[in-house]
C-alpha cells in the first residue's frame, strides 16, 4: 500500500524584518532607575507585560547601551529574545527551546542602521523536525500516563530551573556524539509518598535524528532532582545527566 510521509513546516516564530523599539515609551522612561554606585552614572529600565492570551513580554535595558526583550508565549515550545541597539534599532532576534534553553530555528543579525547582515540556522544539519519529536513525546506521555500536553502548541512550562521535582513536566533536547545526532525526550512525574530514591518517575526516549526512529527508552524511578539520563547513559557509554 502506498503511504505519504507527513510534511512538516519548519518552526520559525520570528522573521528577518527590521524592527525598532520605542526607547522613549512612557512606561520604559518611568521605570528608569540608577544602576550601581560607580561613576559615570548608569541607568537601567524594566517593564513586564502579561497579555490576555497568557504571553509574557519582559523589556529591559541599560540606558544608552542596549535593550533586551524576552517574549514567552503561553503556548508552544519556544521563547523569543530580541536585542536592540541603544538607538532602538534591532540588533538580533532568535528563539530558544523553553525546556532546554537550546537555540532553535534561525537567528537574524542586523547592523546599527537596520540592515540584515547575517542569518544563522541552528537547525541546519538536523533531519527530524521538532514537531515530529513532539508527536513522539505525546505518544509516550499517554502510554505512561503523564498528564501533559506535549503537542507542538501545548502549554509548555519554561525551562527546568523553574520546575520542581514534584511537578509533571516534559523536556526535549538534542545531543551530538561524533557524527551522530540524537533527540531526547524526558518526562517527569513526582511521587511525594515514595521513598527518597523513588521520588521521581521518569521516562527518557532516545531518537536517531537521521531516521526519526526510537533507539531506546527507559522508564525508571529516581531520587528527587530535575536531571534526566542523557544520551551517554542510554547508549551504554557512561553515566551522564541532563
Amino acid at each position: 500500500m502506498h503511504t505519504t510521509q507527513k510534511q512538516y513546516v519548519p518552526i520559525n516564530i520570528i522573521d528577518s524584518a527590521f524592527e525598532k523599539l520605542d526607547i522613549n515609551d512612557a512606561r520604559l522612561v518611568a521605570a528608569k532607575k540608577r544602576y550601581g554606585t560607580t561613576l559615570p552614572i548608569e541607568y537601567t529600565t524594566s517593564i513586564t507585560d502579561t497579555l490576555t492570551n497568557g504571553d509574557i513580554i519582559i523589556t529591559y535595558g541599560y540606558i544608552d547601551r542596549y535593550y533586551d526583550k524576552w517574549i514567552t508565549p503561553y503556548k508552544g515550545w519556544f521563547k523569543i529574545k530580541k536585542e536592540y541597539y541603544a538607538n532602538g534599532n534591532i540588533n538580533y532576534k532568535r528563539m530558544f527551546n523553553k525546556t532546554s534553553r537550546e537555540s532553535s530555528g534561525k537567528m537574524y543579525e542586523f547592523d546599527k542602521e537596520g540592515n540584515l547582515i547575517k542569518t544563522t540556522d541552528f537547525d541546519e544539519g538536523w533531519q527530524t523536525p521538532f514537531e515530529a519529536i513532539t508527536e513522539l513525546a505525546t505518544h509516550y506521555a499517554k502510554k505512561y500516563n503523564y498528564n501533559i500536553d506535549a503537542s507542538i502548541n501545548g502549554v509548555i512550562t519554561e525551562d527546568h530551573n523553574y520546575q520542581n521535582w514534584m511537578d509533571t513536566f516534559v523536556r526535549i533536547w538534542r545531543e551530538e556524539k561524533g557524527d551522530k545526532k540524537y533527540w531526547l525526550i524526558g518526562l517527569n512525574k513526582g511521587h511525594y509518598e515514595n521513598p527518597d530514591n523513588k521520588k521521581c518517575e521518569r521516562v527518557v526516549v532516545l531518537i536517531d535524528d537521521a531516521t526519526g526512529k526510537v533507539i531506546k527508552k527507559e522508564h525508571y524511578y529516581d531520587a528527587y532532582n530535575r536531571l534526566f539520563k542523557a544520551a551517554d547513559n542510554l547508549l551504554g557509554l557512561r553515566e551522564k545527566y541532563y
